[in-house]
């Protein structure tokens, strides 16, 4: 079975390859997310709510209606591709 922070890692590991093929600021919809990595819209929507309320900034949503990397994990995620 699959945990909440099981998810969020997952959520934040597809946002790093994103960003990593598409540059700095690259953004998902909430789909993408979904078919990605395989998993209902109500674990999407509980790991969502985590990541929403989290102090590290771990996501931001653009006025889209997408998500992308938060400043602080964009840093670990250029850093972690070195």
């Amino acid at each position: 079975m699959t945990t909440v922070d099981d998810l969020v890692h997952a959520i934040y590991e597809r946002l790093c390859l994103r960003q990593r093929h598409q540059g700095a600021g690259a953004d998902m919809s909430f789909f993408e997310v979904r078919v990605a990595l395989g998993i209902t819209e109500a674990q999407l929507a509980e790991a969502i709510k985590v990541l929403r309320f989290s102090e590290d900034l771990k996501i931001v949503f653009t006025a889209a209606g997408r998500v992308k990397l938060g400043t602080t994990w964009r840093a670990r995620c250029e850093e972690g591709s070195r």
